[in-house]
């Protein structure tokens, strides 16, 4: 083919609402872009009827972010409970309970003007209500809000974000993030900021249920969460607009009054009806201290116990895990400290890899909310029922050194062993994943098996997914990616057996990119990892290590897929996989442009692959999928809560309106 016949794409500069590849003709330099205008590209594409493929891609170094172009650009209209009317596969099943998905991911209000991770969007949840209407019918109705924090209304203020903090390095950084600070009082954005983590507080990450009471009698509270930040309550209601947020002057921030962030991955306990939490504190005395707060959260919603978990050095946590007795943080060599910045003037990031230092477990004993004074973990772990704030660490040898991203539970087995499931990294680097590269294969997660041992006092793991020495050494014939490169994360269970064994887990599996140094480019949405979207859904059983998954088509990609028993489950796994799904629309024959379309999925998690599909653009095990009306961007963490937990908006205090 003659360069100058080629048609020539670039993706957008500027994120387009629509999810669309931009579709105007360009005969450019493939080294030089001088046709480029900013942004990312060139892509080659050969348009071909009913299909589309891309075959290079470059990115200047002063382009914008890669999560600024596909399906990670922002959208930006919100929609009010808009029913599901285009193309649909399947029906909504009987047996799903009425209630709401809500979905949490980074989706900035501002076009950034600096360089732009995409971990920090502003928050914006994407629901789908699904209900049994009047008429006896039941239907599925979509809407999308931003979390109104403290972040997006100086990003409205300003006509732009706050400066992106977490890729920042050295003294340069340093002073950025001090010129961004005198920006924010120089336009007295400063009324809007309740403590020191309100300029990094997103809310993007993931929505929670917590028990609440402020005062005025118990409430089931809906939290918008974020690493640095405390939450942002929500509210949902069964009237004409789902999601009511407090607005920011009046609204409730910080409903439980921290001095710290909260995690985006609280742990319920259905045995004891409370909620147990933690923070990664950023601040001096927290850093020297080198410790981590834990909250205990009674049914009634009181805090009736708060504690520190004290670690060899400060370190970034984002999950952790709670069983029947205890808690377990880890230590790990992936450590806090924003003076390296200073100490490292060229290079210094506030979280970094400690080359050398050990990986251990560190376990806290769990207390009953009726009596937190003493504790049956304190007595298997110290003989001392009463020591319940004492801690016991568990050391991975030595080698093994690892960061577990998420966990999808943990359980005690016997009276001397505690067991759990998580997403192991053999190095994780923060800064690398806000690349406009994909992260080479040695930082992506594997799924692995961890153990303590309460009598020896030590901690080992085993690899799940591989082709020596794991416990899974063999795939399903439609997985099409070699076991040694699967990449497997935002993994789960049943959330009604949370911290008691689970016969299955629940992650969402991909492969990992080959080379390195290539750019993502759209083809590779089935055929590499990179942030946000997944290839399908892997089932695990934990006790005979069966494996069954559900790959989705080509050009079809999803999100986290969380599990919802149906009403009047018959077994642990009866019930349904609910994710958002996204797929690449090619370009039709007269040159239109390709665009992504989002989908609402269910997928049938007991039978999986053996739930056949009637329509080839939809997989196997799919039960329902509705296309939605807007497009949603790749995104993080979501739940599923059912009726009990919305309220009428007339039952709504007045500040609650907008």
């Amino acid at each position: 083919m003659d360069r100058k016949s080629e048609r020539v794409c670039f993706l957008p500069a500027m994120p387009v609402g629509n999810g669309k590849f931009m579709g105007r003709s360009f005969v450019a330099s493939r080294k030089t872009g001088q046709t480029r205008g900013g942004g990312l590209g060139p892509v080659r594409m050969q348009m071909e009827p009913g299909m589309m493929s891309f075959n290079g891609a470059e990115l200047d170094e002063e382009a914008q972010s890669i999560y600024m172009g596909y399906n990670w650009a922002p959208v930006k209209k919100e929609f009010i409970l808009c029913e599901l009317k285009g193309k649909q596969y399947g029906k909504i099943p009987k047996e799903f309970p009425s209630g709401m998905y809500l979905r949490n991911g980074p989706n900035p209000l501002r076009d950034p003007d600096n360089q732009y991770g995409w971990f920090d969007g502003s928050g914006m949840i994407h629901s789908v209500r699904f209900q049994e209407d009047e008429d006896g019918v039941q239907r599925a109705y979509y809407t999308n809000r931003w979390v109104k924090t403290g972040f997006i209304k100086i990003s409205d203020l300003l006509q732009r974000p706050p400066l992106n903090v977490t890729v920042q390095k050295g003294i340069l950084g340093l002073f950025k993030v001090l010129l961004n600070l005198l920006r924010v009082v120089r336009f007295d954005a400063q009324e809007y900021r309740y403590d020191n983590y309100a300029l990094l507080g997103t809310a993007n990450t993931a929505v929670s249920y917590f028990p609440l009471n402020d005062g005025n009698g118990k409430r089931n509270a809906i939290l918008a969460l974020y690493d640095s930040d405390a939450p942002y309550e929500i509210k949902l209601t069964k009237a004409r607009d789902p999601i009511v947020q407090h607005t920011l002057g009046t609204g409730i921030y910080n409903p439980y009054g921290l001095d710290h962030p909260m995690t985006p991955h609280p742990r319920y306990s259905p045995q004891t009806k409370e909620m147990i939490s933690f923070g990664v504190g950023m601040d001096f005395a927290r850093i020297i201290r080198k410790s981590t707060p834990v909250l205990f959260i009674n049914s009634e919603g009181k805090i009736y116990r708060s504690t520190e978990v004290r670690t060899r050095t400060s370190v970034y946590q984002h999950d952790f895990v709670v069983t029947r007795n205890f808690v377990i943080m880890q230590d790990n060599p992936n450590t806090v400290n924003p003076f390296r910045m200073l100490l490292n003037p060229f290079a210094g990031t506030p979280i970094s890899w400690k080359e050398g230092k050990r990986t251990s477990f560190v376990m806290l004993p769990r207390t009953s909310p009726d009596n937190p004074e003493k504790s049956e973990g304190a007595k298997i772990l110290h003989g001392d029922e009463t020591l319940v704030d004492k801690t016991k660490e568990f050391f991975l040898p030595k080698g093994e050194e690892c960061f577990v991203f998420h966990y999808a539970n943990g359980w005690e087995e016997g009276d001397n062993k505690v067991v759990f499931y998580g997403t192991h990294h053999a190095k994780l680097n923060l800064v690398r994943f806000n690349s406009k590269y994909p992260p080479p294969k040695d930082l992506l997660p594997k799924f692995y098996r961890f153990e303590l041992d309460l009598t020896t006092g030590t901690a080992s793991k085993q690899l799940v997914f591989g082709s020596e020495d794991a416990l899974v050494t063999k795939l399903p014939d439609h997985v099409d990616c070699p076991i040694d490169d699967l990449v497997v994360d935002f993994c789960n269970a049943s959330f009604e057996k949370s911290g008691e064994k689970s016969e299955f887990l629940y992650m969402c599996y991909t492969k990992a990119v080959v080379n390195g140094d290539e750019l993502i480019s759209p083809d590779d949405i089935n055929k590499g990892w990179s942030l946000g979207f997944w290839q399908g859904v892997i089932k695990l059983n934990t006790a005979t290590h069966e494996v069954q998954a559900i790959t989705y088509p080509r050009l079809m990609n999803g999100g986290e897929a969380i599990f919802q028993p149906k009403v009047n489950a018959q077994s642990e796994d009866d019930g349904y996989l609910i994710s958002h799904v996204t797929a690449l629309e090619p370009a039709d024959e007269e040159g239109g442009e390709a665009e992504y379309k989002s989908y609402i999925a269910l997928m049938d998690a007991k039978n999986m692959s053996d739930t056949k599909s009637t329509d080839a653009e939809f997989a196997d095990g799919f039960i329902y999928c509705a296309q939605l009306p807007a497009r949603v961007p790749w995104g993080l963490h979501g739940l599923f809560l059912s009726d009990e937990f919305m309220c009428n908006e007339s039952d709504l205090p007045e500040e609650y309106m907008e």
